[in-house]
């Protein structure tokens, strides 16, 4: 098979500004090429979303054939919801009280230097970052490179910047950030990804992006002899290859000792080609000044991230690293997909044939909230429901592809899958609100119910019964607003850490009582109005399947620039030591 376009020789002036292209055996993806005749991709989309169809009304008419099914219904998902988020609230606390303690350790002096092999290891570790961008502010991307330059490990970064080939003016920004970065790191490199370079099917976002990019970074590396992939035997256990990857968008602040700690337990760790390292995400990036459903939901994200997808090993989000051996042998990124976290980890499943395990970078990393002002509800409910189809896609992924996992590792990351983003993201407040709806409707329902019972035997409640069952459903809600409140305490937390490592300065993200009390109130309505948007995404995946399947970036243009990173870290790139090579 050809290789993709970009793998031919380019002009001169063009490989002074981009990288080299993918070549040899990465600039082939054989697999993405394939062309389907006749898919059919409507009626297999239609499993989860069926479900859901079936599990959300339910409590608004099943009283009418069985009240005491309904009555039992209803308690039992309020209550399991209201069970799910107190353990995501119980393992978000154990998380915020490990990051707290290491906070202020450093991780260099710890890595273990006592054999040879142990030296070779420590002394070649490096950190290929990639940090995929289309139309974000040179200023935002540029905040979030600075973050890359003041890490504690800077001199084992190999940063690629992977650009889109409809980036606005990209070669202008290409050199200018070649120019600012390049004696800042290891080595730094800016790619241009081409319009369906992997083929016909490619969908353009981060995915598509992510996989040229990442090739092309992996043909540098070859190039210059730095792709040290290899085992040595010692002692009966497997040594691993001193190369990280990490995976980020271009408004990612790092803390400045992530890649310390990511090293660190990168060489301590038996398992380093078989995991995947994951950080606490806070959307704290001005989250203060956006309204109270972005607030609500950026505050639930970064709760259920460490609640919910890190311990349970669901998926990564965003910002997370792995070993470049790993990558490659999962063949890189799907091109055909947009959630490029979720689909990798599904790719790794494959490649590993298990459950993919997810372990912890205990180091905050700010990640920016979609911000588009003045536009902003229409911009949340765009990136919600691409939130939304993008998980879609990634369960038609993992059914068509059932048979190329472990039978058990299929079975329990397909049940956790449904629960997180099935019932917790989707099912479970709207079904609760459907149970309050059928509350109020009590009275007006009685009569057919009773004439219905004449059939079926089945009798309403009474009343006695049906305040108890009213009581027992607003005893849930009222304990999801407690663990609401751990919600919140875990942002004024992480909002602490974000502070002490002046990843931002001190105060900027704070916020007062009142706006606090009001956010909190509110909270609950703002999952009801997340869920009522993911519903009709996946309405809209049931009836047009891929066809809606796309990446839609999120705006950044609300984002301001740095200034605690912006200008503190400016000086300290310019005169970063310009010990390391650059491609320029």
């Amino acid at each position: 098979m050809a290789a993709q376009p970009e793998a031919q020789k380019q002009p001169s002036w063009w490989q002074r500004i981009f990288t080299t292209a993918p070549r040899g055996q990465y600039a082939v993806d054989e697999k993405q090429q394939v062309v389907k005749e006749n898919e059919f991709v409507i009626m297999r989309w239609n499993l989860w979303p069926g479900a859901d169809f079936i599990i959300i009304p339910l409590p608004l008419w099943i009283d009418i054939f069985c009240p005491i099914f309904a009555a039992v219904y209803g308690l039992f998902v309020g209550w399991l919801g209201a069970f799910l988020l107190t353990v995501c609230a119980w393992r978000s606390l154990e998380a915020n009280y490990l990051m707290n303690r290491v906070v202020d350790d450093t991780w260099e002096d710890k890595i273990p230097r006592n054999t040879d092999e142990e030296r070779r290891l420590a002394d070649n570790l490096q950190h290929l970052v990639m940090m995929c961008g289309y139309k974000e502010p040179m200023e935002v991307i540029c905040q979030s490179i600075d973050s890359l330059a003041a890490q504690s490990a800077a001199h084992r970064l190999i940063v690629v910047i992977g650009l889109e080939e409809g980036t606005p003016d990209v070669a202008e920004k290409a050199a200018r950030l070649k120019e600012r970065y390049a004696r800042a790191f290891k080595r730094f490199h800016v790619t241009k990804h081409p319009k369906q370079w992997a083929g016909g099917r490619e969908i353009r976002g981060k995915c598509s992006n992510a996989n040229y990019t990442m090739r092309a970074a992996v043909t540098r590396l070859e190039e210059y002899g730095d792709l040290d992939l290899s085992c040595t035997l010692d002692f009966g256990a497997f040594v691993q290859g001193s190369t990280t990857a990490t995976s980020c968008d271009t408004d990612s602040i790092f803390a400045p000792r992530y890649f310390e700690n990511l090293g660190y337990q990168f060489l301590t760790s038996p398992k380093a080609k078989e995991v995947v390292w994951q950080a606490p995400l806070y959307y704290n990036h001005y989250l203060n000044d956006r309204p109270f459903y972005v607030r609500a939901i950026g505050i639930m994200r970064a709760a259920y991230m460490l609640g919910f997808l890190i311990p349970f090993n669901i998926n990564t989000m965003s910002i997370f690293s792995f070993s470049l051996d790993l990558c490659i042998k999962g063949e890189f990124f799907h091109a055909h997909y947009q959630m490029d976290d979720i689909i990798y980890t599904l790719t790794c499943m494959q490649a590993l044939q298990k459950r993919v395990e997810i372990l912890m970078i205990p180091m905050p990393v700010i990640s920016g909230p979609p911000v588009a002002p003045p536009n902003e509800f229409s911009e949340w409910f765009r990136q919600s429901e691409r939130w939304t189809i993008g998980a879609c896609e990634v369960f038609h992924y993992f059914v068509v592809k059932r048979r190329r996992y472990n039978c058990a590792a299929a079975m329990s990351y397909g049940t956790w899958f449904v629960i997180y983003y099935g019932f917790i993201l989707c099912s479970l407040t709207l079904t609760g609100l459907a149970g309050f709806i059928n509350y109020a409707l009590v009275n007006a329902k009685r009569n057919t119910i009773a004439d219905m019972a004449e059939h079926t035997g089945q009798y309403p409640l009474d009343d006695a019964a049906n305040t108890g069952v009213m009581i027992a459903g607003f005893s849930s809600l009222a304990w999801t607003y407690i663990v609401f409140l751990i919600f919140f305490y875990l942002d004024r937390e992480g909002c602490k850490l974000i502070y002490h490592l002046k990843m931002k300065p001190q105060g900027a993200e704070d916020t007062g009582f009142c706006q606090n009390f009001k956010d909190w109130i509110l909270m609950w309505p703002s999952l009801v109005m997340y869920s009522c948007v993911s519903y009709w995404a996946i309405l809209k995946v049931a009836f047009y399947g891929k066809r809606v399947c796309g990446h839609d970036p999120s705006s950044k243009e609300g984002l301001k620039a740095g200034q605690a990173m912006g200008e503190v870290l400016a000086s300290e790139t310019s005169t970063a030591e310009g010990a390391s090579e650059s491609d320029a």
